[in-house]
């Protein structure tokens, strides 16, 4: 009985020792998980510890399954981050664990969103919200917080800018709460945002002004640079010139810091068009001079473009012509070279695919070839063997297989003429003047699950019309930063990965 009584005493002590190993394993890889920047280090290091999980509690389990959701998220793995967020809400479901269950309706949320299920993301985001709100914990508002801008970030997409404005200005209320900085500094710039969609320049110059207060003690200058560039482009729709010259000027010294060689070119040329339009001759030319000078250095054809452009412009209002005629002929060249380089890139696409279909037709035609012979080989052969047996059906049954060979071997060989002469009128077609896209807003929003906004579908029409970022934002006047933030979002929105896919998918549409 004592022995017994002993080695169950022993059993147990081992046992807790070895439990308590494993959780300190599997801590540490989440502490390690949680310092990591890139998702692919993040699941080595779960992956080495997930043989330990079903040792540890309950809350740590959970944990566990919760932090490889989010990394297989983050990796694009949607259906394997949603099988191990199940997982962790089976384990937090059974031991009440509320923020848990809160964190993993938020990540499920942020996989559907940049997944483009904006439906099922908010509804993720709603069940966030039940679990959450009425909760005063720090951690809890937290990530209330985040929920509501995620869920504001949505609306804003689904142009419901009402909705949109209530969960920013929820969040923001929250960044108050908590002294914030953070939140306060990204939940007014999205306000700025929405409200300069809906024409409320005036609130969004506010928003906006606040917003760059706080990105500046964050010291985040890349947000900040975007910030004083949106400033600069809303104060000069407003007419407010002088302080509109004032942010550029900030924007331009932002892009010099963190190095954005295209900001840098771009902000320079916001403040030569700003002297230009006050008529400061002299200050417009010294700036798009620079710009030039800076674009040519760096290769940016859309901005020394633009600067031959505001030169053009200054040399007219001087009278001196016959500079004016050199920047409007520079001008004239980079666009033609521009729109060429274009439809170059995309002949080129079709010539690779025409010389693979090419290559690959030849090696068909080679392989049949050397089947062909083969056969006839086989023939000769079997035609030996049918004189030396006297089976003479053998040779009338193998004439036929040969025949019936030959006639596959042509027929592969015209229908591989075929797909190659198509390709050569395509190729020849697309060479000799691009398609013409008619683009109709309301039609082609009929055809997706989320509506493109009217700015967006405004930087898709001049995306497709072969104009770069730079060009896009100098027609809109807008940012670049702003020209990519409208693309990308238009491309979630048609399903695809660039303005290439995007081309295809209005052309498979049309």
């Amino acid at each position: 009985m004592k022995r017994s009584s002993f080695l169950l005493i022993l059993h147990f002590i081992v046992f807790s020792v070895f439990a308590q190993e494993a959780h300190d394993k599997v801590t540490k890889a989440l502490d390690e998980f949680m310092e990591a920047e890139n998702p692919s280090v993040s699941q080595s290091i779960l992956q080495n510890v997930e043989n330990l999980v079903d040792e540890v509690p309950d809350s740590t389990r959970a944990s566990f399954y919760l932090s490889m959701g989010i990394c297989l998220g983050q990796m694009g793995k949607v259906d394997s981050s949603f099988l191990y967020l199940d997982r962790s809400e089976e384990v937090a479901n059974t031991s009440s664990m509320n923020f848990i269950k809160v964190k993993i309706n938020n990540t499920r949320g942020l996989v559907y969103m940049v997944g483009g299920d904006y439906e099922k993301s908010l509804a993720a985001y709603q069940e966030a919200m039940n679990l959450a709100e009425g909760n005063d914990e720090p951690r809890f508002l937290e990530a209330l917080r985040k929920i509501y801008g995620n869920s504001g970030g949505i609306f804003y997409q689904l142009n419901q800018y009402n909705r949109a404005l209530e969960m920013t200005r929820k969040a923001l209320s929250i960044s108050e709460q908590l002294d914030d900085n953070s939140g306060r500094a990204y939940n007014h710039l999205r306000l700025a945002l929405v409200l300069n969609d809906l024409d409320s320049l005036q609130k969004g110059i506010d928003h906006l002004t606040k917003a760059s207060e706080y990105l500046k003690t964050l010291g985040d200058t890349t947000t900040l640079l975007y910030a004083e560039n949106t400033l600069g482009s809303v104060l000069e729709k407003q007419g407010q010139v002088e302080d509109a010259t004032v942010h550029y000027k900030k924007a331009h010294q932002l892009a010099l810091a963190i190095g954005d060689q295209e900001e840098v070119a771009f902000t320079l040329l916001s403040i030569a068009s700003i002297y230009l339009k006050t008529g400061a001759i002299s200050q417009a030319e010294a700036y798009s001079n620079r710009a030039l000078k800076f674009a040519s250095v760096n290769n940016f054809p859309n901005s020394i473009k633009r600067a031959h452009d505001i030169l053009y412009q200054c040399a007219t209002d001087r009278g001196n012509y016959r500079l004016a005629l050199q920047h409007r002929n520079s001008h004239i060249a980079l666009s033609d070279s521009i729109s060429g380089a274009d439809v170059k890139e995309k002949v080129a696409e079709l010539e690779t695919k025409y010389e693979t279909v090419k290559k690959e037709a030849e090696i068909d035609r080679l392989t049949l070839e050397g089947q062909l012979k083969d056969a006839n080989l086989a023939t000769a052969r079997n035609a030996q063997y049918a004189i030396a047996l006297g089976a003479g059906c053998l040779i009338i049954i193998l004439l036929g297989y040969i025949s019936f060979r030959y006639k596959g071997v042509k027929a592969e060989r015209e229908a591989q003429k075929l797909r190659i002469e198509a390709f050569q009128k395509r190729l020849i077609e697309l060479n000799a003047t691009p398609p013409d896209l008619t683009l109709d807003f309301e039609e082609l929003n009929s055809k997706l699950n989320t509506q493109l906004s009217d700015r967006e579908f405004e930087a898709l029409v001049l995306s497709l019309d072969g104009k770069t970022n730079a060009e896009i934002a100098d027609e809109l006047f807008i940012s670049n930063s702003t020209v990519k933030f409208h693309l990308r979002n238009t491309y979630s929105k048609l399903g695809v990965q660039n303005r290439k896919e995007a081309f295809k998918f209005i052309l498979q549409t049309s």
